[in-house]
């Protein structure tokens, strides 16, 4: 089963970027978001949640596609607010210390 990279960019009217969201997707079954970043000055305004549905629908959607994530602590609290919960069913190795995004 191949496996394809999702890239996407929000910027605001100036063009500059303000935002940023990777995934990995089958097409088929599932799409795991690797990166998701927004500029501090635009946190609460809906880029996160934007930039996550449109890698979703890209991937297939909602109803086709299951979402997974690897989130620090900080970023639980938005993941839970666009709908996703904490699952027990991945397999893990290792372990990586979480640095800011800006």
């Amino acid at each position: 089963m191949n496996k394809v990279s999702i890239s996407l960019v929000a910027r605001n009217n100036a063009h500059r970027i303000i935002g940023v969201c990777f995934g990995i997707t089958d097409f088929a079954y599932w799409l795991f978001i690797t990166d998701l970043g927004v500029i501090r000055e635009y946190t609460g305004q809906g880029v996160g949640t934007a930039l996550v549905k449109k890698l979703h629908e890209l991937a297939g959607g909602t109803k086709n596609i299951i979402l997974y994530a690897c989130a620090n602590e900080n970023a639980i609290p938005f993941y839970e607010k666009i709908g996703m919960t904490r699952v027990n069913d991945v397999m893990g190795y290792n372990c990586v210390e979480w640095t800011d995004f800006w």
